[in-house]
């Protein structure tokens, strides 16, 4: 505002005075007389227009410098002018605006360098396809996978196998695990796609993270686990076996030679067949095991399904009264699932749940049903039993791994297959007033 009343008075006095004196001087002509006059009059109309056109130039010049300076982004410049007239506030407040953009535009540009350095670095390959198809390798991970198999456009993936071409054609939004040669070696990798906008282009994002030694590591894992385990339930019951045949085979030779009756000998002869037969089951449930299920979803209430497990769960409970309840929330909720498989899942945690309250002086289990604020549902199976150790939470998920007697150790293992395949979860908790808790999400 200072500097707007210094520029208006400066224009107004400079204008006030050319319109003065290009009048005086017209006064003059009119008497011949005043020829000195005429002279003055006409020095100081030029002067007086001079004063105004550099006044004007001036303003210009400073406001020209200052745009230039924001248009080629050079902000070492600066307009301070000492001289007064305003100009001297001119200056000052282009400066301080010039001082601003450079400290905005140093923090914009350190954050770009960030953000750069992250998607260098990241990881996970990334590459931007655009609506012609056209390929960009945005880091250098993506530039290290297919350095060797330059890749401009999405046609250039066909060279690489169908799965990965396939997997470029992901909708936005949805992720993949595939397999790609690096090096000449199938690995495996997971792709996912994200759609951003570019300007006023739409463009897809893919993202390719080779998993193979980790899969490779987990799967070695999970195979020695399941060795251990297999293994130590065949031992369990080979060892009597054995131990049963070897005293079954002297028992009929000794019978045979003192020509004794063969009672004891058909005794441990069947127990061997029963021995057998119990390592068989335990092998055909391990076959039934590997089975990965399938899902086929649909939408049901989630009330009369519920009631029904629970029914079901409870009809085996007839030496002993357990108190059973179901909670839904809503009570017209809906779920999106396959029915039969979450129905076993969730069969085999309540009858989990009745079997640990075998020692509770009032047994109870509830099955409580509800959707979460993010969408997914929640599935509870609480029961008043022992509960369950913190160290064991993790183990009684692996396949085969029972703590009660007579158990197979398929049924929760089963249940996190379905809560995987739901693309869900399953989780151990203990309550606070004591028992267990069971949470599946899908």
């Amino acid at each position: 505002m200072d500097f707007r009343r210094r520029f208006e008075f400066g224009l107004a006095w400079r204008t006030a005075l050319l319109v003065a004196c290009v009048w005086l001087f017209i006064q003059a002509l009119g008497f011949p007389d005043l020829r000195a006059g005429r002279i003055v009059a006409a020095a100081v109309a030029l002067s007086a227009l001079a004063s105004l056109w550099s006044f004007i130039r001036r303003t210009n010049f400073q406001m020209s410098r200052f745009v230039e300076s924001v248009r080629f982004e050079d902000y070492s410049q600066r307009s301070s002018d000492p001289s007064g007239g305003g100009f001297d506030v001119l200056g000052d407040t282009l400066d301080a605006a010039l001082k601003s953009l450079q400290a905005r535009h140093m923090k914009e540009s350190a954050e770009a360098r960030y953000l750069s350095a992250i998607l260098d670095d990241s990881p996970s390959a990334l590459m931007a396809v655009d609506s012609e198809g056209r390929v960009e390798m945005l880091n250098k991970a993506a530039r290290q996978i297919f350095r060797t198999q330059p890749i401009g456009s999405t046609s250039d993936f066909e060279k690489l196998g169908p799965e990965i071409a396939a997997a470029v054609q992901l909708p936005p939004g949805t992720r993949k695990i595939t397999r790609l040669m690096l090096d000449g070696v199938p690995q495996k990798a997971i792709f996912a796609s994200a759609q951003v906008a570019r300007l006023d282009n739409s463009v897809t994002v893919l993202s390719i993270l080779p998993v193979q030694s980790e899969l490779g590591a987990l799967e070695v894992a999970a195979q020695a686990e399941l060795v251990r385990v297999l293994t130590h339930e065949i031992m369990n019951s080979l060892t009597p076996v054995t131990s049963l045949a070897r005293s079954g085979a002297e028992m009929v030779a000794a019978a045979a030679n003192a020509g004794a009756e063969l009672g004891d000998a058909r005794l441990a002869t069947e127990t061997v067949a029963r021995r057998a037969e119990g390592i068989l089951r335990f092998v055909e449930s391990y076959r039934e095991f590997a089975q990965t299920p399938e899902v086929h979803r649909r939408s049901f209430k989630a009330e009369p399904w519920a009631e029904e497990i629970l029914r079901l769960a409870l009809s085996g409970t007839a030496d002993r009264t357990v108190e059973g309840r179901v909670e839904v929330r809503p009570k017209s909720l809906a779920l999106n699932a396959d029915p039969e498989l979450l129905a076993h899942a969730v069969l085999n945690l309540l009858r989990n749940g009745v079997r640990a309250t075998a020692e509770a002086e009032r047994p109870k289990i509830v099955l409580k049903v509800q959707r979460e604020r993010n969408g997914r549902f929640r599935i509870d199976v609480e029961d008043n039993g022992t509960g369950i150790p913190k160290e064991r939470r993790e183990d009684i998920f692996l396949p085969f791994y029972t703590t009660h007697k007579g158990g197979s150790g398929v049924g929760l293992s089963f249940a996190r297959q379905v809560a995987l395949a739901h693309g869900g979860s399953i989780s151990a908790f203990d309550l606070p007033e004591g028992g267990a808790n069971i949470r599946l999400i899908i």
